[in-house]
């Protein structure tokens, strides 16, 4: 965590060291995000929905995207039972479960690199690194109304995330509309946990 704060603390001196080049803008923006964990957790949760802010420090060719994101994901029972039938068949229609909503908040600092930057439609690569924080409730997993098991809550762990993607700005006038698609990795412990945030936002 030290290392990546300073990583964050240098993107942060370089930008103010560009000052004389520099314009400033912010926004917000909301995420539709789909799950890449190990195990059976991709089999039990649907898709995520959040949002968040961003400023943006223009340094001609590239900008430095600062954000924070909120996104929070929960059970889908219907994928649960899909995944079940194809080992318990018919009995897995008795089961549901329960809680155990998945929240990620984080805060990144992304570097964005102009592919074409006409004056409307812009084109963009993007890739940064950040602080994700995880949390979840109790998962409980109920048969026909009897519980079965149960996954503790995590309180909430942080963990450097790393992220890379593509985007598209389309400019009118003094505000840019702009859609764009990241893999985020959060590095915890043994397996690598994904997601992959779909975003579109405003920026003034």
């Amino acid at each position: 965590m030290k290392r990546t704060a300073l990583v964050l603390a240098g993107i942060v001196l370089f930008a103010v060291g560009a000052r004389a080049q520099v314009s400033l803008g912010w926004g917000l923006h909301g995420n539709y995000a789909r799950l890449n964990a190990a195990g059976p957790v991709s089999s039990v949760y649907g898709d995520g929905l959040g949002g968040g802010l961003h400023v943006d420090v223009d340094l001609m060719m590239i900008t430095l995207r600062f954000s924070g994101d909120y996104v929070t994901f929960a059970p889908d029972e219907d994928k649960y039972r899909n995944e079940l039938a194809r080992l318990l068949g018919s009995a897995a229609a008795g089961y549901t479960v329960d809680g155990g909503k998945i929240n990620i908040l984080s805060v990144n600092a992304n570097v964005k690199w102009a592919l074409l930057p006409l004056p409307v439609v812009s084109p963009y690569l993007t890739g940064g690194i950040g602080l994700a924080q995880l949390s979840s409730g109790d998962l409980t997993v109920k048969y026909n109304g009897v519980v079965q098991g149960n996954v503790p809550k995590v309180d909430g762990e942080t963990k450097t995330a790393l992220n890379v993607g593509a985007g598209v700005d389309l400019k009118f006038g003094g505000i840019a509309l702009f859609a764009e698609a990241k893999y985020t990795w959060i590095l915890t412990e043994g397996e690598k946990t994904g997601y992959i945030p779909i975003t579109v936002g405003i920026t003034f």
